[in-house]
């Protein structure tokens, strides 16, 4: 019997109490500790920062219990305790600014009557001051602040500027706060999604030490490979076995689709989220496509009309310090590296840094293009499920006409905004199609001669598909060479028992025209064809 899987827990003690899974990051935690330190870090959503400041809750109040085994274990000096004030700002109403001021208001109250602490002062920014220097004297020594999820009251509006601008207001009067009670504070963390200019939040804040892309704590949250081969191995011999697969190849199909996440451009991590919702539901999904999108996001770039391609085109970077928000002049390639779209791929030292950034992995581009998709082609819902029907049976019948027909109708719904003339587009947004259609797929996997661009399943049907792009060549060459890859590297050999189908696919995209046509062949038939050959 092994320990259980934590899916959407962030508390500490429930993880510890009830035989959960906990990969051991005490030992970056003991490193990151030191009196008086103020520390800031980014990490997108649903990434482990809560269960980071939980787990440095039950430290400080001192619950050695609850890390017994752990890397910290015999290096904690148990004796010192220190009162921890744990805010969570994703649980204040934070759709009204007003509403929002109550909350906090009421939230200060609640913690003083906790403590059994009387406060004078009314107003909200004096009332969070008079809390902190009440709870420093009612135990006789410093206290730790915790701030989960700073930014939320902004980051939930910013599909409303006016009322997003209104709470960063009200919350630079409140960390404000922070800074002049810095002699009543041992140790202070924040965390969010995002970082704002040193004109807004942050200058109130000078003082904090940002650990974004500091590579000692590049691992802190997420999980390493290393991590989810030590913690995991038995959830991933499960899959394995449920899927038909070998361990080595589970581990591949795990990586393409859900590693890839980094801050340092050297150590590259899973989101927990997503892993953990793999390994417990036994499937391969897109699960950052129901957990990991801010709506404010969609809604720039239909807005603005944003042209996304330098960023699909893997055409980013950064120069110096982590990029920082700022209201008035909203920049996509900041948005996209702070909500988890792009992440650190490569630093560059020479004259001063330079990251060069990078979709993560299979997951996130289906989650941006699908979105992009559903956004422009919302009648499109009620159309997938006959145009899934038909490409199933398009296939099988061997229909070819049939088959670059629908392909045709489906690159006919991407709207101007999201289209691109380049291989790259094709190789991700065929893949995302096949997904939305309801296939298990799986984009870009390896074999020991190559990397097939899609794999497709639908119960015990096996799809195995060659994407072809060029502006110059004829369909007919294009459709050949695909179909001779996939025999010369032989792509089809761990699905050869299947009996998999042989779909072909080429795109002519001239100044002129756009073409698409299919060619499907049996895995025997094209054998034949070049055997004889």
């Amino acid at each position: 019997m092994f320990n259980n899987l934590p899916t959407d827990i962030a508390v500490f003690s429930t993880m510890r109490e009830n035989d959960y899974i906990y990969v051991d990051k005490t030992k970056q935690i003991y490193e990151l500790i030191q009196p008086g330190k103020k520390y800031f870090l980014s990490r997108p959503r649903r990434f482990g920062k809560s269960l980071l400041l939980d787990t440095l809750k039950e430290l400080f109040e001192g619950n050695k219990k609850l890390f017994k085994g752990l890397y910290i274990e015999d290096k904690w000096d148990w004796s010192k305790t220190y009162p921890v004030l744990h805010l969570d700002m994703s649980g204040q109403d934070v759709k009204s600014p007003k509403i929002f001021k109550n909350s906090l208001n009421d939230l200060i109250n609640k913690i003083a009557k906790d403590n059994s602490i009387s406060l004078i002062t009314k107003e909200m920014k004096l009332k969070f001051s008079e809390l902190i220097e009440e709870l420093s004297k009612k135990y006789g020594k410093k206290i730790v602040v915790l701030i989960d999820e700073y930014d939320f009251p902004i980051i939930d509006n910013m599909d409303n500027i006016k009322i997003a601008e209104e709470n960063k207001t009200i919350l630079s009067e409140f960390y404000q706060v922070l800074k002049k009670s810095e002699r009543y504070i041992h140790f202070l963390f924040l965390t969010g999604v995002s970082k704002f200019s040193k004109t807004t939040i942050f200058s109130k804040l000078n003082n904090l030490t940002d650990l974004t892309i500091d590579p000692r704590y590049a691992t802190i949250c997420g999980y390493t490979q290393k991590e989810l081969n030590s913690y995991f191995n038995e959830y991933i011999l499960k899959l394995a076995d449920k899927k038909g697969d070998n361990y080595d190849k589970t581990l591949e199909r795990i990586k393409n689709c859900y590693d890839g996440y980094s801050w340092d451009g050297e150590n590259f991590l899973y989101n927990p989220n997503s892993i953990l919702k793999t390994l417990d539901q036994k499937r391969y999904s897109n699960f950052w496509f129901e957990s990991g999108t801010p709506t404010f996001l969609l809604d720039l770039i239909k807005r603005d009309n944003i042209d996304i391609s330098n960023f699909l085109s893997l055409n980013a970077s950064f120069d110096g310090e982590f990029p920082t928000f700022q209201l008035d002049n909203l920049d996509l390639k900041t948005i996209l590296l702070q909500t988890g779209y792009l992440t650190i791929k490569k630093h560059i030292s020479e004259k001063y840094d330079k990251y060069i950034l990078d979709i993560p992995n299979n997951e996130v581009k289906k989650s941006l293009f699908s979105y992009l998709i559903g956004m422009y082609t919302s009648n499109m819902p009620g159309e997938i499920g006959p145009l899934a029907i038909d490409f199933l049976n398009a296939l099988i019948q061997k229909d070819n006409d049939k088959t670059s027909q629908i392909l045709d109708i489906l690159l006919g719904k991407i709207p101007y905004q999201v289209q691109m003339k380049n291989w790259k587009y094709y190789h991700s947004i065929f893949p995302t199609w096949f997904y939305m259609m309801g296939l298990e797929t799986i984009a870009e996997e390896s074999n020991s001669q190559g990397q097939i661009d899609a794999v497709l399943k639908y119960k015990t049907l096996h799809i195995i598909v060659e994407i072809k792009y060029s502006e110059t060549k004829s369909i007919k060459t294009m459709l050949n060479e695909a179909n001779k890859q996939i025999y010369q590297k032989r792509y089809y050999q761990t699905y050869q028992d299947k009996n998999p189908i042989i779909l072909a696919i080429a795109i002519q995209d001239t100044e002129n025209a756009k073409e698409i046509k299919c060619q499907i062949h049996t895995l025997k038939e094209l054998k034949e064809k070049y055997n004889n050959n």
